[in-house]
């Protein structure tokens, strides 16, 4: 898979001496190593955000991931109607545009398929996920600002993967076997995040990204003292989950992070 990146920040006038720099490298270097994974049969379709939405998702990093930051907030990677139209993690475009206030041109993946379009912030469709997401973070912290000064939102994997119908493909959906070799390209540049923006919570999203920390900080960051804290994943597609923010505004408030935001 060919690895370009065509960006409106990379101008000598546009570049900054802050974390966002060193951030966006990291996820260069990322992209860069994710050409050389044999993706499994069954994915047929990849669609990077970080890449294509490279404005737009530039503008995320430097509006908001250039400080340091005592919380992260883990996903696992994009979805189709969010982060792939927007480049912003549960980039649901209605938050993305008005409360982060973010919005730009969005180019299009080297190969798009009629299921899965990506109208950038044309499109006419809402991701749930990031809808609850950021809804949720809207009615804790009021104002973006409030949220970003101790926290940031970063996905394991920038890649959505599909099937050839556009059917949506996670690395959760496959055997350890199969991703280990992924494993072994991700988990080193989360850890290499943790520490440049010197982490010391991790909110692990859903099941596997509790999981990858759990394994990834083991491994890597033995002696370290991160938390690992765990919030249901906002999707629709879990059973029983539609009242998602109430939930996790009781796992938060379990947690002790509201005192970070309130």
């Amino acid at each position: 898979m060919e690895f370009e990146v065509v960006s409106s920040f990379f101008s000598s006038e546009n570049q900054s001496d802050d974390l966002s720099d060193e951030f966006l490298e990291l996820v260069d270097e990322l992209n860069e190593a994710l050409t050389l994974f044999q993706l499994p049969t069954a994915v047929k379709c990849v669609y990077n955000p970080t890449i294509y939405a490279r404005h737009t998702f530039e503008m995320y990093a430097r509006k908001y991931c250039n400080t340091k930051k005592k919380i992260m907030f883990f996903g696992m990677n994009p979805g189709p109607w969010g982060m792939s139209q927007t480049g912003v993690p549960f980039g649901e475009i209605s938050s993305v545009r008005d409360w982060l206030g973010i919005e730009g041109p969005v180019g299009k993946p080297p190969h798009e398929i009629k299921e899965r379009p990506v109208d950038g912030f044309n499109c006419k469709r809402t991701e749930v996920s990031g809808k609850r997401f950021w809804g949720l973070i809207k009615s804790v912290c009021q104002t973006p600002d409030k949220f970003f000064a101790t926290s940031f939102v970063y996905n394991y994997i920038n890649q959505q993967w599909m099937k050839s119908n556009g059917c949506n493909l996670t690395p959760g959906d496959f055997k350890v076997s199969e991703m280990e070799p992924l494993y072994n390209i991700c988990d080193p540049i989360f850890v290499k995040l943790l520490k440049l923006y010197e982490v010391e919570i991790v909110v692990a999203i859903g099941k596997f990204c509790e999981t990858r920390a759990q394994k990834a900080i083991k491994k890597y960051l033995p002696s370290s003292s991160i938390k690992i804290l765990y919030l249901s994943h906002p999707s629709p597609r879990s059973v029983n989950n539609n009242n998602w923010e109430e939930k996790a505004l009781a796992e938060l408030n379990k947690h002790d992070l509201l005192k970070y935001y309130t």
